[in-house]
């Protein structure tokens, strides 16, 4: 079997982005992050995802990336599904990158090409034709920002052997649709953005992985909810959705998505605090206090998992 065929095998079920910790003195605290990947595994989480959003790409150097590409590998050592990305780069950065994480023993990596380079046909292609060979590692699609990318390009790249798969954070409900019908002949998971109530729909048309809002703190929830549906209990999912997610998201987006998961991870034990990385602020007074007053009640008083 080859690597791409094991790998959209393997991209089913929850994916859990993986938020970082920082230290006192703004550092990323590696331990923590080790001891947090390291419980996700133990969890079964089938898949880990070091991303641009939930993981801070923005606040983080090249570097730093690389060396939490290759902690998370040597943590993961193949228990779950280990799908790291690439910055913002140029063409040569991301060739060295490549070859950078498949030494280190990533499963996959999710290419973000920036976005201000444009998003049609020829950019797109073009920049997978420029890192094609650089290493033997599946690939991932990423666009969302400003539009989605185009469904016949996706298809083009679908047909690849060495791309496997896309993550979805375009329009939630019809983006997703139609990139899960195009590329359905092909060996190619596409991958539901944000949130189990997107899932629902996209699992009757052969999506197979999915993002969701409280598989970083709570993923058992995450896992169970994916067993109802495989089992054809659509009630039972639904149920999960009314009772955790739909109570949940909107206070933790009111206050921050990131800020508000953190918080949560915090009150779970799994991180020693919920900083972002400077200049971002983390959530204290009134909104820290709803947000953990929300996932008490919604989740119950958590257990500590130190």
């Amino acid at each position: 079997m080859s690597r791409s065929t094991t790998v959209v095998d393997r991209l089913a079920g929850p994916v859990v982005p993986v938020n970082v910790c920082f230290a006192d003195d703004d550092s990323i605290d590696y331990e923590a992050m080790r001891r947090y990947v390291d419980w996700l595994c133990e969890q079964r989480v089938p898949v880990v995802l070091l991303t641009y959003g939930s993981s801070e790409f923005a606040a983080l150097s090249a570097g730093e990336i690389w060396k939490l590409t290759e902690l998370f590998a040597r943590t993961v050592a193949g228990r779950s599904l280990f799908v790291t990305s690439t910055g913002y780069w140029s063409i040569d950065e991301c060739r060295r990158f490549l070859r950078h994480a498949d030494a280190a023993g990533a499963d996959a990596v999710k290419v973000q090409i920036n976005p201000w380079l444009g998003q049609e046909r020829d950019v797109l292609v073009g920049y997978f034709d420029a890192i094609r060979g650089a290493a033997g590692i599946p690939l991932l699609l990423w666009g969302a920002w400003p539009d989605p990318y185009p469904i016949a390009t996706v298809r083009e790249l679908a047909a690849r052997d060495d791309v496997v798969g896309i993550k979805n954070d375009g329009d939630p409900f019809y983006a997703y649709y139609d990139l899960l019908r195009a590329t359905a002949d092909e060996n190619f998971a596409v991958i539901s953005g944000g949130q189990m109530r997107n899932f629902m729909f996209g699992h009757p048309l052969g999506g197979a992985a999915y993002l969701c809002t409280v598989a970083p703190f709570r993923p058992d929830l995450a896992l169970r909810f994916y067993r109802h549906l495989q089992a054809g209990e659509v009630k039972a999912a639904w149920g999960m959705v009314e009772r955790y997610e739909d109570r949940w998201l909107p206070v933790a987006v009111e206050h921050g998505w990131l800020e508000s998961v953190k918080v949560a991870m915090e009150l779970h034990g799994l991180v020693p605090n919920a900083r972002l990385r400077r200049p971002r602020p983390a959530l204290d007074g009134a909104a820290r206090t709803a947000v953990q007053a929300t996932v008490k009640q919604v989740f119950g008083e958590p257990t500590t998992n130190t």
